[in-house]
């Protein structure tokens, strides 16, 4: 049957002229030559940036001694490193923890690993009283701090309780 028809069966590209420029030769600049002196003016005061945040980082670590009950191991010290954005986010929660469940109320820091090796950091609240007082006080700190705020965490910190 297509030898019946007298139609052209190709791509219809004309190999034989060169394409037309490119639509983004148009707007390519050269790169700029920055001055060697502008690039290091940046990186002038980069030892002292670093030596301040480190401290502004294990004074950061002091406090959260303050609030937390810390474990004699170092798994929670491990975990903070490698998520710097959890001790600001604890220091954040101790005040509206202290709100909700009373100003008794002691929290232990503990991490548990799951079988693929990922960590938890969790923060239990030691409960004295009765389970549902505590269920109570950690849905109104949910609700009012911890939904808003649990973004921060990526999934790392949990709040929960134990009755003791």
């Amino acid at each position: 049957m297509n030898g019946l028809l007298d139609l052209r069966q190709d791509s219809g590209n004309d190999w034989k002229r060169p394409p037309a420029a490119m639509l983004y030769h148009g707007i390519q600049d050269t790169a700029q030559n920055y001055e060697t002196r502008i690039q290091l003016s940046a990186l002038m005061d980069l030892e002292e940036q670093m030596a301040r945040f480190e401290a502004d980082y294990e004074g950061m670590i002091a406090q959260i001694a303050r609030y937390y009950v810390l474990p004699a191991n170092s798994l929670v010290l491990d975990v903070f490193h490698r998520h710097r954005t959890i001790p600001q986010l604890l220091l954040e929660a101790a005040p509206r923890l202290r709100e909700f469940f009373g100003g008794d109320a002691v929290f232990n820091l503990r991490v548990l690993i799951d079988e693929s090796g990922s960590q938890t950091l969790y923060a239990v609240a030691m409960w004295a009283g009765r389970a549902e007082d505590v269920i109570v006080a950690l849905d109104h700190f949910e609700d009012g701090w911890w939904i808003s705020n649990s973004r921060q965490a990526s999934g790392i910190l949990t709040f929960t309780y134990e009755l003791v």
